[in-house]
């Protein structure tokens, strides 16, 4: 179960460098084909934070091709994180904790953001068994089947509604978005972070599908990926996934279509088909990879929504099996 209490740090005693706590948040804007990402990671033992903000208007398989981007790795740490603000620009403050939220950011060339956030449910706790049905029982299987490894030791999810003003190239846009964020502590270093997903598809105040999912790219594409944590949250009230059929089509790391059936601890059965809209590539680790698409996604009734797909991997395990050397042959060039 998640307090108040859970919206500030968890840093152990003998935390050293790799304690982490994070902070998402995302919104979207359909209609311009808009995608903002703000995220913190904040390691209170050696004091620092970095934070990125990026904004993509394109589906994209390059960093240069982003709209905006404001990713500094060495920031100072905030006293706590009910209410911070980075040396960038960025404030987040709980409002409600833990549900509501309020996020402005002014950064570079004009930049800005003024959110809002109110949260549609009670924060999903991965760990309870009275939210999710995968929760598992001993700290190593919790971390064995969390998706991030020891990243997610606590770790929630929370759908809810975002309202407030984009402003980039001189215009403001509206923000009216249904989205998901999220607040994670644990141990989780740089290098070799777990491979898995983090993705959602909203339709609505009235229904949204969040799943972490587990991930391995050696298998073929339809047998790749498997639940770890989850749930459907349908007119005001959250059931957890059971089930999840997943399968992610990319060309290279780029995400473009996406369809799953998931099933929650009802017994009931959502089928959906997503398009990747907007995305790119984004570095939340230096040692890591990700791609994160906004999709629009259609159910089987045809009902259509919107939400982001993810995909983490670390940069080690892309070197093992990608990773090349030229060498010289054992002749030399003759005329």
């Amino acid at each position: 179960m998640i307090t108040p209490q859970d919206v500030e740090f968890h840093t152990p005693a003998d935390a050293d460098y790799r304690h982490a706590e994070t902070n998402w948040f995302c919104i979207y804007i359909p209609q311009e084909k808009l995608m903002a990402i703000v995220y913190t990671v904040a390691r209170r033992a050696v004091g620092v934070q970095s934070c990125d903000v990026s904004l993509y208007g394109a589906l994209v398989d390059n960093r240069a091709e982003t709209l905006y981007l404001d990713a500094q790795m060495a920031l100072p740490c905030p006293a706590k994180l009910s209410d911070y603000t980075t040396a960038n620009g960025l404030s987040v403050k709980a409002i409600n904790p833990p549900r509501d939220y309020r996020v402005d950011y002014v950064g570079y060339g004009g930049m800005e953001l003024h959110l809002d956030f109110k949260g549609l449910m009670e924060p999903f706790d991965i760990h309870d068994p009275n939210h999710s049905p995968m929760a598992k029982t001993t700290t190593a299987e919790q971390h064995a089947g969390a998706g991030m490894g020891s990243g997610y030791g606590g770790h929630f999810d929370l759908t809810g509604h975002f309202t407030g003003t984009l402003k980039f190239g001189g215009r403001e846009y509206a923000v009216d978005c249904v989205e998901t964020m999220d607040h994670s502590w644990g141990n989780r270093a740089e290098i070799n972070v777990p491979t898995m997903g983090w993705s959602h598809a909203h339709f609505g105040k009235n229904l949204a599908i969040k799943w972490i999912n587990h991930w391995d790219p050696s298998k073929p594409v339809d047998q790749q990926q498997s639940l770890a944590h989850g749930y459907v949250l349908e007119d005001g009230v959250v059931y957890g996934l059971t089930d999840l059929k997943l399968s992610t089509h990319r060309i290279g790391s780029v995400i473009h279509a996406v369809e799953f059936i998931a099933t929650d601890k009802r017994g009931k059965k959502f089928h959906a088909h997503g398009m990747a809209e907007v995305g790119g590539p984004w570095i939340c680790y230096v040692a890591s990879l990700v791609y994160a698409a906004q999709c629009r996604w259609t159910l089987a009734d045809g009902r259509v929504g919107y939400g982001l797909v993810s995909e983490i991997t670390s940069l080690q395990a892309l070197t093992r099996q990608h990773g090349r050397r030229w060498t010289q042959s054992s002749g030399h060039i003759t005329s």
